[in-house]
C-alpha cells in the first residue's frame, strides 16, 4: 500500500536506479549463456577446431623454417663431393698427396725419409735395399698429354735403363754396373688412365784385387756386390709425368713378388683440382 501511494517524484529515482542496475545484472547472464553454449558443442567440433589451430601453427613454423632449409640445400649443392674412403689391404697403409695428385699403398712398418729430395720416400727399416719413392715433374715444364708421349713401353724402358746406368756409375777402380730390361708392359688403371709398368734389373760387380794392374788380373777377382730389381710405374696426369720407383733385391722380389707388386699396382695419379 505504501508503494501505491508514493508520489511520481519519489518513483523516478527508484526507476532510474533499477534501469542502471539492470544491465549489470543482465551481463553475467549473457556470459553464462555463451559458456553454456560452448559446453553444449559436440566433441567432434572441438577436435576439428583444435586440429585447425595446430595446422595453422605448423604452417607458420614451416614458413619460418624455409629460409634455413633453402640455405642448407644451397650449401650442400655447392659443396664438393666427399672423396671415397680407401681401405688398404691388411699389412699396408695408404699414402695420398692431394696437392700433387697421387696415391699408393706401402707396407705399414716402412718409415718415411724426409731428406731424400724426392716428393715422398719410404724405406724398410729392416732391409736397407727396400724402398719406394715418387717423383713428379714440374707443371711449368711438363707438356705430356699421356704416357704414350714417352713412346712405347719398350722405348720408355730402354731410356730408363740408360738412366739407371748413369745414376749408379761409380768412380771406384774395378767396379762395373750392368742393367737389363726384364719387362715393359702397359696397364689400364682407374678411370681408363694408362700406366707403364717397367721391371729393370741392375747388377754391380767389383774386383777384390784392388792392386791389380792388368785387366786380366782385375777380371779374375771380380765378384757380385749387389743384384737389385727396380719396379717403375710411369703415368701422366695434368700434363705432368709421375714416376713411382720401387727398389728391392732381386732375390727378395723373386721370393715375394706379390708383396712388392701390391705397392706398384696401387699407384694412381690424377688431375689436381685448382
Amino acid at each position: 500500500m505504501a508503494t501505491l501511494s508514493a508520489s511520481p517524484a519519489q518513483l523516478r529515482p527508484q526507476q532510474q536506479r533499477a534501469r542502471v542496475a539492470a544491465p549489470a545484472a543482465a551481463a553475467p547472464t549473457r556470459r553464462s549463456c555463451r559458456a553454456a553454449a560452448s559446453l553444449q558443442q559436440p566433441a567432434s567440433q572441438q577436435q576439428a577446431l583444435q586440429q585447425q589451430q595446430q595446422a595453422a601453427s605448423l604452417s607458420r613454423r614451416s614458413l619460418l623454417a624455409l629460409p634455413a632449409a633453402a640455405a642448407a640445400v644451397a650449401a650442400l649443392a655447392g659443396a664438393a663431393p666427399a672423396q671415397a674412403f680407401v681401405q688398404p689391404p691388411p699389412g699396408y697403409r695408404y699414402h695420398q698427396d692431394k696437392l700433387d695428385g697421387y696415391s699408393f699403398f706401402f707396407p705399414e712398418d716402412w718409415q718415411p725419409v724426409t731428406t731424400s729430395g724426392n716428393d715422398v720416400f719410404y724405406r724398410n727399416p729392416f732391409n736397407v735395399e727396400e724402398n719406394v719413392f715418387v717423383n713428379v715433374s714440374s707443371p711449368s715444364s711438363s707438356k705430356y698429354d699421356s704416357v704414350a708421349d714417352l713412346g712405347s713401353p719398350e722405348e720408355a724402358a730402354e731410356r730408363l735403363k740408360q738412366q739407371f746406368l748413369e745414376e749408379f756409375m761409380s768412380t771406384r777402380l774395378g767396379v762395373r754396373r750392368t742393367a737389363e730390361v726384364v719387362s715393359a708392359v702397359p696397364r689400364e688403371g682407374p678411370g681408363g688412365r694408362t700406366y707403364y709398368d717397367i721391371q729393370t734389373r741392375v747388377k754391380s760387380f767389383a774386383s777384390r784385387n784392388q792392386l791389380a794392374v792388368t785387366q786380366a788380373e782385375i777380371n779374375e777377382g771380380v765378384v757380385l756386390e749387389w743384384d737389385r730389381r727396380y719396379t717403375t710405374v710411369l703415368g701422366v696426369a695434368g700434363k705432368r709425368l709421375y714416376e713411382l720407383r720401387l727398389q728391392s733385391s732381386n732375390e727378395a722380389y723373386e721370393r715375394d713378388a706379390d708383396r712388392l707388386l701390391t705397392i706398384a699396382t696401387s699407384f694412381e695419379c690424377r688431375e689436381v683440382q685448382a
